[in-house]
């Protein structure tokens, strides 16, 4: 479904991404493990369009992206969950659903505020409260919302569950649990490697803008010195 092939990415004269490579299959979860600032966020930028690789190539569906801008690439089936959850403020809860809401590839079952809704019942509760008005847990749900109001192919979230309450954070996980039960291929960036390892079929962990290695979560779990030289736990 996605797939990266040698990206490399720069900010000017800095090169930040150096070859990097690799995969996610259709209904796949798959993870981006590293410290911070390691190439995780630059990597999903790239993907999205935000930032332009300079060498490599990017493809979904088999298309190639990587030339494309970012609300083309959007278009094409990718949702995207941003770190900082950047949702509408000054919107209601029911109005950040809406804005975007789309289902230009005729996605079947089709998503809509009712099983936004149904997915997140607190976000039912508040769907007159303006978006300033949210805690941090309920805008990342409401992020969420949004993303798969778009009816993406793939869904993409940059850290999850970062900063949120234990009980949030079990409850985002319990969500994307579900959606990988749908079928929905997931793209996630999180530090919570136990809830990770758990929930993804396969891991990627970049060290200085490159995979230093991959593999399914019985091996992850199966090499605690690998955790600790390259994720600090």
């Amino acid at each position: 479904m996605l797939e990266l092939e040698s990206v490399e990415t720069a900010y000017g004269a800095k090169q930040v991404l150096f070859g990097v490579s690799l995969m996610v299959r259709k209904g796949e979860v798959v993870t981006l493990l590293g410290r911070n600032g390691m190439g995780k966020t630059t990597t999903i930028r790239t993907i999205m369009g935000f930032s332009r690789l300079t060498r490599g190539e990017v493809r979904f569906l088999d298309e190639g992206i990587g030339h494309l801008s970012p609300h083309r690439i959007a278009r094409r089936g990718i949702g995207l969950v941003p770190e900082g959850r950047q949702i509408f403020s000054n919107l209601t809860v029911h109005e950040n659903l809406v804005a975007t809401a789309a289902n230009r590839l005729g996605t079947e079952p089709r998503w809509s505020h009712e099983r936004v809704y149904e997915l997140f019942p607190r976000l039912a509760e508040r769907r007159r409260n303006m978006g300033n008005q949210l805690s941090g847990g309920e805008q990342q749900m409401l992020s969420i919302g949004r993303a798969l109001l778009t009816n993406p192919l793939l869904l993409i979230l940059d850290e999850a569950t970062e900063g949120l309450a234990p009980l949030i954070r079990q409850e985002i996980w319990r969500c994307l649990d579900r959606l990988k039960s749908a079928g929905l291929a997931i793209l996630v960036i999180d530090k919570n490697v136990n809830a990770l390892a758990a929930l993804a079929d396969r891991h990627y962990i970049l060290e200085k803008g490159r995979v230093v290695w991959s593999g399914d979560s019985q091996a992850l779990r199966a090499d605690p010195a690998l955790l600790g030289r390259y994720l600090g736990v």
